[in-house]
């Protein structure tokens, strides 16, 4: 482990000290949510593609660095063989309040999306250029679908994101453009949700003519209209899948019977 130099807190004033520590000798702390293969994945391909550029923060505990914000940076480099990582060091009394701002709370869908949605535009002001898989992106939002459901919820507050959760999830990526162009690709992601959702609630209203409600009625039009099923791999793009989806939404508006043979108890629940 070697000390490379020094930061002076331009706000509060105290010294957090740049380190590079192999990366045996580090661990993450344990008041940690659980980390994301998907986005450990994601970033072990940005590394490949354009190095570590983002050092860990850490503290120094009974003489050892552990890291309280970076975990999914240090298993990802972890993951591709990097032998040590440079890490900023923070003074250990600020930590309870960096890991509060860090553990993800029990948000809603929409909460998690508008977070993700800010965080975004704070990239796009920043440096419009930034690719959105550029790993500071990528450990930052943990996937991309929050963004899409950001734009869309901005649009209609009324939508019922977590219908569309399970398709989005397996659907939809980050994209290898400038943030510039990648933000209007979003808005017509979002945009066909958004078509999607207006259609389903025709459904949904045809559906109840018959007789048949339940709680999760939404997710279960969305569901038996779904081109994919449950397949977990989809080589189909989100547009193609959600043009699907919607063409089989409007036969069921003007065929609602057919949901009747459709089993409610294979349902899959999303959030």
């Amino acid at each position: 482990m070697k000390k490379v130099g020094e930061i002076k807190e331009p706000l509060l004033g105290y010294l957090q000290e740049v380190v590079v520590v192999p990366i045996e000798e580090l661990s993450v702390i344990e008041v940690q949510r659980k980390p994301s293969q998907f986005h450990v994945k994601r970033l072990a391909e940005s590394i490949r593609k354009i190095g570590f550029t983002t050092p860990v923060i850490a503290i120094w505990k009974d003489g050892k660095p552990i890291i309280i914000d970076g975990q999914h940076r240090f298993l990802a480099a972890r993951e591709v063989g990097l032998k040590e990582l440079p890490c900023i060091m923070i003074p250990e009394r600020y930590a309870h309040d960096l890991m509060e701002l860090n553990v993800e709370k029990q948000m809603s869908l929409r909460e998690r999306a508008y977070v993700a949605l800010n965080v975004y535009r704070m990239y796009l002001e920043e440096d419009k250029s930034l690719s959105e898989d550029d790993p500071r992106i990528l450990d930052s939002i943990e996937y991309p679908y929050y963004i899409t459901l950001g734009v869309a919820y901005e649009k209609n507050q009324k939508l019922f994101g977590s219908a569309y959760e399970s398709l989005l999830r397996r659907l939809d990526k980050f994209l290898s453009l400038p943030l510039t162009e990648a933000f209007k690709e979003r808005e017509k992601k979002a945009r066909l949700v958004l078509e999607v959702d207006e259609v389903t609630r025709t459904a949904v209203e045809k559906v109840k003519e018959l007789g048949i409600t339940h709680p999760f009625l939404y997710r279960e039009v969305v569901s038996f209209c779904s081109p994919i099923g449950r397949k977990r791999k989809v080589e189909e793009s989100l547009e193609d899948v959600f043009e699907k989806l919607k063409r089989n939404l409007e036969k069921l508006v003007a065929e609602p019977e057919r949901i009747r043979a459709h089993k409610f108890s294979e349902v899959t629940y999303e959030g």
